[in-house]
């Protein structure tokens, strides 16, 4: 049914849209929407476009059943692959190698792109119509913070219109899901972490390094790392979405680790079974912080007269910005340190998992995929989900593609590739989910 997918994914991948401002020679955005109009000339030809900037809005007008419309969300936009030099076949060659495409985007996510324009083309040509609207939104600058979504979303809201359920990417079907269970899995992504980005600064006198003064702008900001990174200043629980996460490995496995992951999904305390069984327990008890760069001196025998340490807060749905701000503040002024939020969001709300999204890709992954664990859990990165959470319920961050554990490492990284097989088992299991609409 899908015969030619890889060749339409390695063309998708041929054509560079990176995106960002430094990246404008390698953002052919224009052109790549111009080939999905070539390549899935059913779709088009059925859907009704607009243009959101350099985004895309597609609406396929159902049978008028008297049901919300759902969304299905993905980016045409990819990072950049720096150091060619550095790849076995050249970034945007899309070159096919051993059943595979190699190249940026073809896991993160023109590959699930592929499959999904792939599998509703097939349908539309086959004959078929939704009972109620669908509607498709290919972004452009998603891996740049998702402006243009904001737009999108926005023109939806004057709209009134509201969604059964919005499907992005988050989850995969990948292998040894945190270490907690052996083989492949298909990850549903109830939820996302919110990313807060922190500014911390440290003015002194300066002056020359051989004569130092005490607690120079260094010397604050160092004690300021060293006490939170040795201080639990962050809620520590498990939210809904991990216990459910908890509970759904728990539901594959057997004997004491059965027992010791039912235990730690109900744990409210010093979540000793948790740590027990999981080496990145501390992701999923809460915010994380991690200080990512550090601005100060001019000259190894200067004094700086200001330094800047930046860092990335990861926030939980049990704890909200407005709490993590006033702690680090609190921290900031005892250091002597000015503290500022410089931009960010919340955590998303966590979605259920008895929804009719939720069920629907329930039905399709065991019908394409049989015998293999569907497991919830929160995200911890950000998806163009997030700007459309006003107009729906229920979001399910889940491309129901293959990713092998080093194509898995390859995303934002060297060498990214996806398995021909896996875009088409892929598109397959679209194309049931989309019939059940």
């Amino acid at each position: 049914m899908f015969e030619k997918i890889g060749e339409k994914l390695s063309a998708m991948v041929a054509i560079p849209t990176v995106s960002g401002n430094r990246n404008r020679t390698d953002y052919h955005i224009g052109e790549y929407r111009e080939y999905l109009q070539t390549a899935f000339p059913c779709l088009f030809a059925a859907a009704v476009p607009t243009l959101v900037g350099e985004a895309l809005l597609l609406k396929i007008e159902g049978r008028g059943e008297k049901k919300l419309p759902v969304l299905f969300t993905g980016h045409m936009d990819v990072v950049p692959a720096d150091d060619a030099s550095a790849w076995r076949y050249p970034p945007f060659s899309g070159k096919i190698v051993d059943g595979c495409v190699w190249g940026r985007g073809s896991q993160d996510m023109k590959g699930p792109q592929c499959a999904l324009l792939s599998a509703f083309d097939e349908l539309l040509q086959e004959g078929w119509r939704p009972g109620r609207d669908i509607w498709i939104y290919l972004s452009c600058d998603e891996e740049t913070g998702g402006e243009t979504t904001i737009r999108a979303a926005a023109l939806l809201k004057e709209k009134n219109i509201r969604f059964e359920t919005v499907f992005d990417e988050g989850g995969t079907i990948c292998e040894d899901f945190m270490g907690l269970l052996k083989g492949k899995a298909a990850l549903f992504g109830l939820s996302e972490k919110g990313s807060l980005e922190y500014r911390f600064t440290a003015n002194s006198e300066g002056g020359h390094s051989a004569n130092p003064p005490a607690n120079s702008a260094i010397v604050r900001l160092a004690d300021f790392i060293h006490e939170v990174e040795h201080t639990e200043i962050f809620c520590r629980k498990l939210s809904e979405g991990n216990r459910a996460m908890l509970r759904g490995i728990a539901a594959y496995s057997h004997g004491e680790k059965k027992e010791k992951l039912l235990r730690a999904s109900e744990e409210t305390d010093d979540y000793q079974t948790l740590f027990e069984l999981c080496p990145e327990a501390r992701t999923l008890l809460g915010a994380t912080i991690a200080f990512t760069m550090v601005e100060g001196g001019t000259a190894f025998n200067v004094m700086p007269k200001k330094a800047v340490l930046t860092a990335n807060v990861r926030v939980a749905s049990v704890e909200t910005e407005g709490e993590i701000t006033v702690k680090l503040k609190e921290i900031a002024e005892r250091h002597d340190l000015i503290c500022e939020l410089a931009g960010g969001r919340d955590a998303a709300p966590e979605s259920r998992a008895d929804s009719e999204g939720y069920r629907n890709m329930s039905g399709s992954v065991k019908e394409i995929y049989p015998g293999l664990p569907i497991i919830p859990f929160v995200l911890g990165g950000g998806t163009d989900s997030r700007h459309f959470q006003e107009l729906t319920d229920n979001v399910l961050r889940f491309s129901p593609m293959y990713a092998a554990p080093e194509q898995g490492r390859g995303v934002h990284a060297d060498n990214e590739s996806a398995d021909i097989q896996a875009v088409a088992d892929a598109a397959a299991c679209y194309y049931s989910l989309l019939k059940k609409y």
